[in-house]
Order: structure tokens, then C-alpha cells, then sequence
């Protein structure tokens, strides 16, 4: 019931600018409310063949996961292939996370679909970058606890072959509740500054061996959530969960590589970095042919 009052209230503080943003052509708090979407994380693996066809998948605990979930991971899937980077005799093998989204088709009816896919082992020793020195954490800014914000702002950083930060970009930040569009861009940019403050003392180490050792610089996208914590706050979604959220427009600079390009920010899962799999790239529709 707290969390309901904490939307309401959000609302409450910023419908005082909604009708003189109406009258500019903006979006409204109502129009931007319906841009909401319900979304979980699903977490995996698949093999892929040398030819790009998927040979096989799994399911992180399935018996987490509605049926209806689960039909629709397996029919999208079965249309995917993939491009190799190189020539290969080897089936790969690589993890995998989907962004499964329920759209309202009235009645109470949603339709279930794929809308996003991230790739890629997590800082995998040796092959991949990892941190080296990441106790800098975002701080919370006091104007979005004011307000009663949340979210989540995915990071995408380039890092140059000494370890450090060469450039950072928030590439997506989505939040928890709805304003009008001004106040939510407003929002959107005070918890990307927050990260991106953090990110300039983050250090990294980076690759030592594989087909990327030698690049003049690497990129990771790195998730960091703001969430609210208090006396009689639900807590946050579990896996297998729908969580609803305001989805924030996608950046995407021009050093982000194949890699993470082609991949979608808000289908990492958890707040691990990511640098993605080099070694394939999904050519296929996400959602299915």
C-alpha cells in the first residue's frame, strides 16, 4: 500500500506543470503513463552452431517462470541465428538474458513477447574486462529521494588500455514512476549524473588474453540502481516477476562496437558488468521471425 501512495504522491508533486507542458505540445503525466511497461528478466544459456543456428538453450529456474513465459521464450528462439566473428568448427556457448515485456490488449488480456537480449559471460577472467577498483558507488541524490524516485541508469563507459575511464555515457535510464516528460527527463538526468560521477574513479582490468587483447580501448555497459528503501516498502520484484517501469529513451555512441550495440541495455540482468560475446551477433529479429 506504501508503494502506491509513493507513485501518487510523485504524481502529486508534479501535476502543477502538467497543463502548461500540455499547452506546449509536450507529453503529459497521463501520456507518459501509458508508456509504462510490465517487464521481467529471464537469465540462460545457449549453444549456438558454427553455422549460426541455435543448437540448444537453457532456462535459469524454470519453475520460477509462468508456462506462458516459457512458450514464448522457446517459439522466439527457435527462429534466432546468429553471425560468427570468425570462422569456426566449435558449437559456443555463451549466457544470455531476455527482456520479456506484457503489453495490455484490453479485457484484461496481455500479449507476451521478447523485446530485448543481452549476451555475454560477466567479467570473465582473463578474456574480458573486470573491475579493478569499483568501492566508488553512486550516491542517491537527495532530490530524487525528495521525490520519491527511482530507477535504474545503464552506464556505457570506454576504457583505455591503462584501466581508467576514457569517456562514459548514461545510454539508458529507466524509472520507477511516472511525471510529465519534463520532470522526467529531469529526474532521468540527475540519477545518470549521480552514476556517471561515480563511474570517472572506476579502474578496470583489462583483457590479458583471446581475440580482443590487443584493442586500443574496451567497452563495458554497467547497470546501477537507485532504490528506495524504508519501513513498510515492498520489496523488490524476485525473478520471475513482472515489474513495471517508464522505459528512457536509448543513446547509443559511436565507439559502443557490435557487441553492445546489438544488444538491448535494460535486458542486463542483475548489476554486473557487462561487456558482451564478440564472438556472435543475433541477425534475427529478438521476438522471432
Amino acid at each position: 500500500m506504501k508503494r502506491v501512495v509513493v507513485v501518487l504522491m510523485f504524481g502529486w508533486l508534479l501535476v502543477g506543470a502538467t497543463h502548461a507542458l500540455a499547452a506546449t505540445g509536450e507529453k503529459t503525466e497521463e501520456d507518459v503513463r501509458k508508456t509504462a511497461q510490465g517487464a521481467m528478466l529471464v537469465t540462460g544459456t545457449i549453444e549456438v552452431n558454427p553455422d549460426g543456428t541455435l543448437r540448444n538453450y537453457t532456462l535459469d529456474h524454470p519453475e520460477k517462470l509462468k508456462p506462458v513465459v516459457v512458450a514464448v521464450i522457446g517459439k522466439a528462439l527457435s527462429s534466432w541465428r546468429f553471425n560468427m566473428s570468425a570462422p569456426t568448427t566449435e558449437v559456443v556457448k555463451t549466457q544470455m538474458s531476455l527482456r520479456m515485456v506484457a503489453t495490455p490488449m484490453g479485457d484484461g488480456k496481455y500479449k507476451v513477447a521478447v523485446e530485448g537480449a543481452s549476451f555475454g559471460d560477466s567479467g570473465t577472467t582473463g578474456y574480458q574486462v573486470s573491475y579493478k577498483e569499483h568501492k566508488w558507488q553512486p550516491k542517491y541524490p537527495n532530490e530524487a529521494i525528495s521525490a520519491f524516485v527511482s530507477g535504474k541508469v545503464y552506464l556505457m563507459v570506454r576504457i583505455g588500455r591503462d584501466g581508467t575511464v576514457q569517456e562514459a555515457i548514461a545510454e539508458q535510464v529507466n524509472l520507477d514512476q511516472y511525471g510529465t516528460e519534463a520532470d522526467m527527463d529531469r529526474f532521468r538526468k540527475v540519477l545518470a549524473d549521480a552514476s556517471l560521477l561515480a563511474a570517472r574513479h572506476w579502474t578496470f582490468n583489462i583483457p590479458t588474453r583471446g581475440p580482443d587483447v590487443d584493442d586500443p580501448y574496451f567497452v563495458a555497459r554497467i547497470p546501477c540502481t537507485f532504490t528506495l528503501q524504508a519501513p513498510g516498502l515492498p520489496k523488490p520484484k524476485g525473478y520471475g516477476e513482472w515489474q513495471t517501469y517508464i522505459p528512457g529513451p536509448r543513446q547509443t555512441p559511436p565507439w559502443s562496437g557490435k557487441a553492445l550495440a546489438n544488444q538491448s541495455p535494460d535486458a542486463v540482468s542483475g548489476d554486473g558488468l557487462q561487456t558482451g560475446d564478440s564472438r556472435l551477433q543475433l541477425v534475427t529479429p529478438v521476438g522471432g521471425a
